[in-house]
């Protein structure tokens, strides 16, 4: 056979085999990688969809929890992960933030992952403990004034949206206000509850909302949140400010698109039931039903616009 011949025959046995190992996929265990703690919203909205996904796929779907360095440790090893569709990543609006956050990032969002399809988006909610002598935004911001490096916002972690909430809360308020990491958004709630930090911006502070072991005092968002219209926008104190959170998730570059776009389409169909729609809500989220075209574009509108945020308020987070 002429080589030319023989390229091509081989050339056409290849795309044959490849189109045959994604039409066959999944053929064993799925891994969602949770670059957080467990029992954070993350990793609940990992479970949840893990047991679906599943049902759906006929494969077990193992969740993994990698915290550390702001999401970025999970993150990196999700993008180091094969790109087979066996190893995907739940991440968020802390994937994207950790490219204007730090000088060297242990992953490229745009070179070493593709986006699959937004679980679902949530504001923070401003908290305090019920001990704390004020009852909303305002009283908040003239208590912080008056007291100088006196009070502390309990965060989930450096480089997180909870991080950021707290940096530009403190920015815009000219307030000293002392940032407290911590390992999840849970542990940081433990501490405002008990009285060892004084406010805390995070998602998961809903329940406790809720049952009275947390104040509330307003959301993140521009615009109330339909779960909560009773907490108003934090933006009526301080125009401008809106920090929503979204989870999402994302595959290592290269990971064929026919499994990209089947990922999609049952994620979409997991977030459109009723029980993942009361799952949602009682963690203050609403589902999303993004196709993957579009929420590529979102991805790339989130960079855009987190880069002009961040960029002004000059923070050094190492790396």
């Amino acid at each position: 056979m002429k080589p030319h011949l023989l390229r091509s025959v081989l050339l056409a046995s290849l795309t044959a085999l490849s189109m045959a190992a994604q039409a066959a996929w999944p053929e064993k265990p799925i891994t969602i990688v949770v670059p957080f703690g467990a029992g954070g919203n993350t990793d609940i909205l990992a479970r949840m969809v893990a047991q679906e996904m599943s049902i759906e796929l006929k494969q077990p779907v193992i969740v993994d929890n990698r915290p550390g360095a702001g999401s970025m440790l999970g993150s990196q090893i999700a993008a180091r992960a094969p790109a087979d569709g066996y190893t995907i990543l739940l991440g968020g609006l802390a994937t994207v933030l950790s490219q204007h956050l730090y000088k060297k990032p242990l992953f490229d969002i745009n070179k070493d992952l593709v986006p699959i399809s937004q679980v679902g988006s949530v504001p923070n909610y401003l908290a305090v403990s019920p001990k704390l002598a004020v009852s909303n935004t305002q009283e908040l911001v003239d208590l912080l004034r008056a007291n100088p490096g006196k009070y502390s916002c309990a965060n989930s972690g450096v480089g997180t949206s909870t991080h950021l909430s707290c940096e530009i809360f403190k920015t815009m308020t000219k307030s000293d206000i002392v940032l407290v990491p911590y390992k999840s958004g849970v542990a940081a709630l433990s501490d405002v509850i008990g009285g060892n930090a004084t406010m805390v911006l995070v998602n998961e502070s809903l329940p406790y909302i809720r049952d009275g072991r947390l104040k509330g005092l307003g959301v993140t968002s521009a615009t109330p949140s339909t779960l909560t219209p009773e907490l108003p926008p934090v933006a009526k104190v301080l125009p401008g400010y809106d920090v929503t959170s979204w989870y999402a998730f994302f595959a290592p570059k290269g990971t064929p698109d026919a499994i990209v776009q089947r990922l999609n389409a049952t994620v979409n169909k997991i977030i459109a039931t009723d029980a993942a729609k009361a799952k949602l809500g009682t963690l203050g989220a609403v589902g999303s039903d993004m196709k993957q075209p579009e929420f590529a574009v979102f991805v790339n509108q989130e960079l855009k616009r987190w880069g002009e945020i961040i960029r002004p308020m000059n923070l050094d987070l190492g790396q």
